[in-house]
């Protein structure tokens, strides 16, 4: 997971938007376009290079170095998937088209070539496999859709795409450390057994905090024109589409938590009272992290990565911090407690932030 994040980089943040803005000048798109498609192939080839020597030359994971390098097709997949042209165009439909082919063709090859425990290994190479060749269609049918060539571009242009993201890829760094540093520090204070019911209920609270990114990319590109176009009508779109996110993550927090018994007993096999409770209070964190979504729209409209990753970073720190203690204290519960007030310090810390650059920036235009 962690060199598909470095093969993805932050493009997902910011190009998008940079897309938006550029969808009707050809020259442009496909320059921008070219450079983020060969700096993750760059990426995901010097990654797959690295764990060929640690696993071959170097003898490290010995145990399940065949595993490790069957799945390296699977960082070609994240090179080459094109999500972050498809929210730039705002043709998202393609994408859920283009995935569901993809997760069909996978089905298809594990029962054709998965017979026993010894072709484990092939999963992951079938499932990068099949990304691999549905997405390469995919990515040359957006080419020749929007009328644009594929070209190598120079190295500098890598470096240079490289240092402009660096910003928005340390924010993904600490994001996947705000989700998953909970649990590694929890595994720490609580017995296996809790562990294993909060890894059910942080299961189901992971899918469901997906719903706020589902509408922040959804909303940004027509926000970005409308930040360029009519500040007004912006302010409006952002304020109502965030009302209406906010009202979909509270009945969705809601429904799941009156169900929680059914959707453990269904999980788990039995209604674990502690499962349930936990459920219970994470399905009320997508809720929570659709108060900071106007935040995020203004800095990626406003390009303002500085501030995204000063917020993100300490939002990170801020929870490990209480996590620590929650789950010292109170244990699962307590880590619980502590992600849903990280949330809260999530949005403060973007909107004071935001909020100190404007005043300095209208105190210099003065």
């Amino acid at each position: 997971m962690l060199f598909g994040i470095i093969v993805n980089y932050g493009f997902g943040l910011n190009v998008p938007k940079q897309l938006a803005l550029v969808q009707q000048d050809r020259e442009r798109k496909q320059r921008t376009i070219n450079e983020v498609v060969v700096t993750r192939l760059v990426l995901s080839l010097l990654l797959v290079l690295l764990m060929y020597v640690l696993t071959t030359l170097l003898g490290f994971f010995s145990e399940y170095s065949t595993i490790l390098l069957f799945s390296a097709v699977l960082l070609l997949n994240d090179a080459v998937y094109p999500i972050f042209i498809l929210q730039g165009f705002d043709r998202l439909s393609w994408i859920s088209k283009s995935n569901a082919i993809a997760k069909i063709l996978y089905l298809i090859l594990v029962v054709l070539v998965v017979q026993g425990p010894d072709d484990a290994k092939w999963v992951n190479f079938i499932l990068g496999s099949s990304g691999v060749a549905v997405n390469l269609v995919l990515l040359v049918f957006i080419y020749r859709y929007e009328s644009i060539r594929f070209q190598w571009i120079e190295l500098s242009n890598i470096f240079s795409r490289l240092l402009d993201n660096f910003q928005f890829f340390s924010s993904t760094i600490a994001s996947y450390v705000l989700v998953n540093g909970g649990f590694i520090l929890l595994s720490n204070f609580v017995t296996n057994t809790e562990l294993g019911y909060y890894a059910v209920a942080q299961r189901i609270s992971v899918l469901l905090r997906m719903i706020p990114v589902f509408i922040t990319q959804s909303i940004l590109q027509k926000a970005t024109r409308l930040y360029e176009a009519d500040r007004g009508a912006y302010r409006s779109y952002v304020k109502r589409s965030c009302f209406n996110g906010m009202l979909i993550t509270l009945a969705v927090g809601v429904i799941v938590s009156v169900s929680a018994p059914w959707i453990i007993e269904f999980l788990t096999g039995n209604r674990v009272t502690l499962a349930i409770k936990l459920t219970r209070l994470l399905s009320f964190l997508p809720f929570m992290g659709m108060l900071n979504v106007p935040n995020m729209i203004k800095i990626l409209v406003t390009d303002r990565k500085q501030i995204l990753a000063q917020a993100i970073w300490i939002t990170a720190l801020v929870m490990l911090l209480l996590s620590t203690a929650g789950a010292y204290f109170y244990g699962s519960l307590g880590m619980a407690l502590a992600l849903m007030v990280s949330e809260v310090f999530n949005y403060w810390i973007h909107h004071y932030l935001i909020g100190k650059v404007e005043v300095r920036s209208n105190f210099t235009s003065k």
